[in-house]
């Protein structure tokens, strides 16, 4: 029994030693600190992708897109600039620079770079996103190429062509601004304006000087009348003011065929008057069965989706009286 326990003891020591000699010759390795960006001075973005190069500059205005300078979407800048600010790193992935299994080699690699007055304040390269769907796969140094785990999933926020990052905001208004309205279409037009009626509360049951300080602070009801003097359908009115209120477009046309839109009458034509004066012209529909359309908000002619336009049209014919065909009778015999 005495040798059994020492050939064990002596097997613990050994499984022992072995632990602990494997446990130091482990690689232990220390993630970079990536410091934080002022985003706020970033002035200059320029993404590229195998052949594409996408360049977003700050202007007084707001930020734009290509050398035309044409508007970027808003939300889309904040989404980037709130991932340039800060980026945590919470593996490292690889070393051995198996670029293309993180799509990280340069036909599928996205690389970023943030400019403030020319100095680089940001660039990485951005890969595919993990398996989690919580982190993305970068790289920090064109030199070193070592993988990294980055948190937050943010390929698609630089992942774009120029285009993508367009602001495709063709018309935009309050609703309860409007006063007057004209509608044109199918040799059809009508104007509507607004007016407004305070609500006045039941004098008999308020005393005198109660009734004016109601009246006083009573609030306006809007009604919208026609050039007789007609009360209109209201809900029409708001469904075709909310429609309109904040109109994205499908994609914007080539210049070449914007320009054959000026020689051509609308199918319809809406005026929106507040303290300024919006145009909104829609042309037939395309080849790929998008409406055509141009606005006075923008100088860019542009397509709008037939989903669009349908519910437009629609509020449009009844506040025209214009007869709505009727689908389903007119599949029957």
């Amino acid at each position: 029994m005495k040798k059994e326990y020492i050939i064990l003891i002596i097997l613990i020591i050994g499984l022992g030693a072995y632990l602990g000699l494997k446990k130091t010759d482990q690689v232990h390795y220390e993630l970079p600190t990536i410091p934080q960006v002022d985003t706020a001075r970033i002035d200059r973005v320029e993404i590229s992708k195998a052949d594409r190069l996408v360049v977003l500059n700050k202007t007084k205005k707001g930020w734009t897109v290509t050398d035309k300078k044409f508007p970027a979407t808003p939300d889309d800048i904040k989404q980037m600039l709130d991932t340039l600010k800060e980026i945590k790193l919470s593996a490292l992935v690889s070393e051995a620079k198996d670029l293309a299994r993180y799509e990280l080699d340069d036909t599928h690699a996205v690389k970023v770079k943030a400019l403030a007055e020319k100095e680089v304040v940001r660039s990485f390269v951005i890969g595919k996103t993990a398996p989690s769907y919580n982190h993305t796969f970068i790289y920090l140094d064109d030199k070193d190429r070592t993988v990294y785990q980055a948190n937050g999933n943010f390929k698609n926020k630089f992942d774009k062509a120029a285009a993508d990052f367009r602001d495709k905001t063709v018309l935009r208004f309050d609703p309860d601004s409007m006063k007057k309205i004209t509608l044109e279409k199918q040799g059809k037009a009508v104007t509507l304006v607004k007016t407004l009626a305070s609500e006045k509360p039941d004098q008999k049951k308020e005393e005198p000087q109660k009734t004016l300080t109601a009246e006083k602070t009573a609030p306006e009801k809007a009604s919208w009348k026609n050039e007789k003097g007609a009360v209109v359908d209201q809900k029409t009115v708001s469904d075709l003011l909310s429609s309109l209120s904040t109109l994205e477009c499908q994609d914007f046309m080539d210049d070449d065929k914007a320009a054959r839109l000026k020689e051509i009458k609308p199918t319809c034509k809406i005026s929106l008057e507040n303290d300024k004066t919006f145009v909104l012209n829609l042309f037939n529909k395309n080849d790929n069965q998008d409406v055509e359309g141009s606005c006075s908000y923008t100088p860019y002619a542009f397509t709008l989706t037939s989903y669009k336009t349908e519910d437009i049209g629609r509020y449009m014919d009844k506040l025209l009286g214009i007869e709505q065909q009727d689908t389903t009778e007119s599949g029957k015999e």
